[in-house]
């Protein structure tokens, strides 16, 4: 059960001509980060992802669809964008199990020794 989640890191509006509506001013570019949350963990990946929207038409423009110039801004803006570092980070319930798994090991390990078994484990001789 994990959830992945997109979250924005630059946003930039472009100057170009949408291909679809024509107008000047509704180009939106947003880049994405990938972000995964489980149970256990928190990780941010290195995967960065883009989309190019026209706010006035309400469409997504495809890289089929760009011309050269939106091409030239959009190579601008990917070099400018700075993900943040892949990371992973253990949750509450991590350090818990793992806590709890140390402390179960440790008593295994007392009640073996005290309960003298480990004389005869270690003494006889073949």
């Amino acid at each position: 059960m994990s959830l992945e989640k997109r979250i924005v890191i630059k946003e930039a509006s472009l100057a170009n001509n949408c291909p679809e509506c024509y107008t000047d001013s509704g180009l939106s570019l947003v880049f994405y980060q990938k972000h995964i949350q489980t149970p256990w963990y928190k990780k941010t990946t290195g995967e960065v992802t883009s989309t190019l929207q026209c706010k006035k038409c309400k469409s997504t423009i495809y890289p089929v669809k760009w011309t050269e110039d939106i091409e030239r801004v959009i190579d601008y803006y990917t070099k400018t964008v700075v993900p943040k570092k892949s990371r992973l980070q253990l949750t509450g319930r991590s350090y818990y199990t793992i806590a709890f798994l140390l402390l179960l090991i440790a008593g295994l390990f007392a009640a073996f020794y005290y309960s003298g078994h480990y004389r005869e484990v270690f003494t006889t001789a073949p």
